[in-house]
């Protein structure tokens, strides 16, 4: 477990067994961080009926109901949109309750397009509105179930914005044993009333060498696979899992395959890798083109550097660099990212993906070879 992590363990587990819990934490992280997943295993080391030390036993019965998401004492606020038999008004969290469980064991270090895609409603605004507000309020004034605490998870809190306002008497006056764990990826999209008043948590990204264990624990992955994908994901396990599960390229072959074709402007390799590329898919497509990103940034660094040590690439990444130094320099390298970065945003919009990327070999080729095209 990286440092860092460690750290926030044991912290957790020192203030619960002091009895020091405050009653108000915004649980702050870079998305795929693992925020909710911390706020889970603080709930377990507050209601674990067998604690082995220090530590949750995570077999009891509070465990077992805490890891199916379904302990009485727990509540969650997330962020919704109009259900089909209710108001826009009236719809609260309760009424998605089935689907959030589920989405929570599939993808537990999901984000808000995750979750929105999970409910049918991509195409529709979030938000936490006042009757959500008033539903958080009500169930910090049930008694407890079954154990001590009462707990409140709010999920992406950025999505209260002013609403936010109606919680900060019972932030300020809670209850006996009521704690409220708002979890957020943006810190300054809390309202300060909110922020300053809460004790707040920052949980780190992840390091690679633990990316590269959750993957090898959930994949069958090759061990470039693995690296290619712990140094993309930049601590992102949301994003990693995302690269897992999308694509099975080569890509750092795949895009050195596509610059030798470009630079060589041959029409009937082109058409070829055109063809091979726009059939992978738009969502392994915008992985592919996020990679050539982060290698062109890495590669920018080895140029600047004048040396590729240190570099989040593997040592075929960093032999490719060696060799397109012949051809790629600072001016050619930016070309590329502001191509890259402008295309990327095109995928998912009505366009066509073969003529997209045909653009992109020709400008490809002009950015590689300025001399040849210069009296084109």
């Amino acid at each position: 477990m990286d440092t860092q992590r460690s750290q926030i363990k044991e912290y957790l587990e020192k203030i619960v067994q002091e009895d020091r819990v405050p009653h108000a934490v915004l649980i702050l992280g870079p998305e795929g961080s693992g925020q909710l997943q911390t706020a889970l295993e603080w709930c377990k080391l507050l209601f674990c009926d067998n604690i082995q030390g220090s530590s949750f036993c995570g077999e009891c019965k509070s465990c077992q109901k805490i890891g199916n998401f379904v302990h009485p004492d727990i509540h969650f606020s997330f962020p919704v949109v109009k259900h089909d038999k209710f108001k826009r008004e009236d719809t609260t969290s309760l009424h998605f309750l089935k689907e959030w469980r589920s989405f929570m064991e599939n993808n537990i270090h999901g984000n808000l397009e995750d979750w929105l895609n999970s409910i049918g409603a991509s195409d529709k605004q979030s938000n936490m509105n006042v009757a959500e507000c008033n539903q958080i309020i009500h169930n910090l004034a049930l008694k407890t179930y079954e154990d001590k605490y009462k707990v409140q998870i709010i999920w992406h809190a950025e999505s209260l914005a002013k609403e936010g306002n109606r919680l900060l008497k019972l932030i300020e006056e809670p209850a006996d044993n009521t704690i409220i764990m708002l979890i957020a990826n943006n810190h300054n999209a809390i309202l300060n009333t909110i922020r300053s008043r809460c004790q707040i948590l920052k949980v780190p990204a992840f390091s690679d060498t633990e990316i590269k264990e959750y993957l090898s624990e959930n994949f069958e992955l090759g061990e470039d696979e693995l690296r290619e994908i712990s140094y993309l994901s930049e601590g992102n396990i949301r994003k990693a899992r995302t690269l897992a599960e999308q694509s099975s390229m080569n890509f750092s072959a795949e895009m050195l395959d596509w610059f030798r074709k470009a630079f060589k402007s041959d029409p009937e390799e082109l058409i070829e890798i055109n063809d091979r590329l726009s059939s992978i898919g738009k969502a392994s497509l915008k992985s592919f083109m996020a990679y050539t990103l982060h290698f062109l940034r890495e590669y920018l660094k080895a140029l600047n550097l004048q040396s590729t040590n240190g570099l989040r690439l593997s040592d075929e990444e960093k032999n490719v660099i060696l060799k397109m130094q012949k051809i790629l320099d600072r001016e050619k390298c930016a070309q590329l990212r502001k191509l890259f970065n402008e295309n990327i945003a095109y995928i998912d919009r009505n366009v066509s993906v073969k003529i997209m990327l045909m653009n992109m070999s020709l400008k490809i080729n002009e950015i590689l070879r300025p001399e040849v095209n210069k009296f084109a």
